[in-house]
């Protein structure tokens, strides 16, 4: 799903879809996408775990036919995926602290956070390196929604990192001569192979608080912007301690 950006509704409210252009066709064939097996996927969802789906599944199946490139992007909210490092992190062994999660649907679906197994000479390589763990969780889930026939992953798979000097390493081509991070080579390689990288800043990074503590304010937003919720104790949902006007802030 290149270039996805979170959303908080399956379509944009007070949006009504249009029939396509020749132009909005003819940019849509160019992506080589099937729409018709991309909406299929999600309709699956929508009848299984996903009701809110419903209505976009509907407005966007009558365009099966010619679908455009705005119908496209109408349905482009499939996976999101954030890799963070917290490098230097562990003051005994100086190991960094990996971090990543993705969503797939705006649902969260992999969470991970643990001690890398070696030092790291850079902040990159830390990065890197937990880069490569969400990689190998990402090509995992990929086989299982292929076999359960619930989702279909384009390629390449895009994750958003925080860091822009592992995202110079790997748009380049040979990393041979980088004396930093040749001896991470065949990371290098497989990395490059199955995902793609999107800068976000820093304050949009939700895996940061896998990674390290984070103050209360940003850790309750990140929590907002994943879904996540616990039970009051009448069982009423509503998200963790703090207030609508306090995350707008």
């Amino acid at each position: 799903m290149s270039e996805c950006k979170q959303v908080s509704t399956p379509l944009t409210p007070q949006y009504h879809l249009e029939t396509a252009t020749d132009q909005e066709i003819q940019e849509f064939n160019k992506l080589n996408i099937n729409y018709r097996s991309a909406i299929g996927s999600i309709n699956f969802l929508s009848t299984a775990t996903r009701p809110d789906l419903l209505f976009a599944v509907s407005a966007l199946s009558q365009y099966l036919e010619k679908p455009g490139i705005k119908n496209w992007k109408r349905k482009k909210k499939g996976v999101k995926a954030f890799s963070n490092a917290d490098w230097g992190n562990c003051r005994i062994s100086r190991r960094a602290i990996t971090g990543y999660l993705a969503c797939l649907h705006d649902n969260l679906v992999i969470w991970k956070t643990k001690k890398q197994l070696s030092v790291s000479i850079s902040t990159a390589e830390a990065e890197y390196k937990a880069l490569c763990d969400l990689t190998s969780e990402l090509l995992w889930l990929k086989q299982w929604c292929k076999e359960a026939q619930i989702f279909k992953f384009t390629n390449p798979i895009t994750i958003y990192k925080d860091n822009q000097s592992c995202i110079k390493i790997a748009n380049e081509d040979s990393n041979i001569n980088n004396k930093t991070m040749k001896h991470v080579d065949i990371q290098l390689h497989f990395v490059k192979e199955a995902i793609a990288l999107q800068y976000i800043p820093s304050e949009d990074m939700l895996a940061d608080f896998l990674t390290k503590s984070v103050n209360s304010i940003m850790l309750k937003k990140g929590l907002m912007k994943l879904g996540i919720k616990h039970l009051g104790v009448r069982g009423d949902e509503k998200y963790p301690l703090i207030s609508t006007e306090e995350c707008t802030s």
